[in-house]
């Protein structure tokens, strides 16, 4: 559920577990899941960072 975009909170209530912690546990996901997630975030703050700084008036 994790890697097809359900939030994580909703996974916990829905396999019934008080604590994230608890759910994370259990949770797995693949390796590529993993290098897809950090390509967009990696992407996203390299973009962030090289945008131009406009000044304001």
């Amino acid at each position: 559920m994790i890697e097809d975009g359900w939030d994580a909170r909703f996974v916990q209530e829905q396999v019934g577990h008080e604590h994230a912690s608890t759910t994370s546990i259990y949770t797995c996901v693949s390796s590529d899941f993993r290098t897809r997630t950090l390509r967009r975030t990696l992407d996203a703050t390299m973009e962030a960072a090289l945008r131009p700084v406009r000044k304001a008036r």
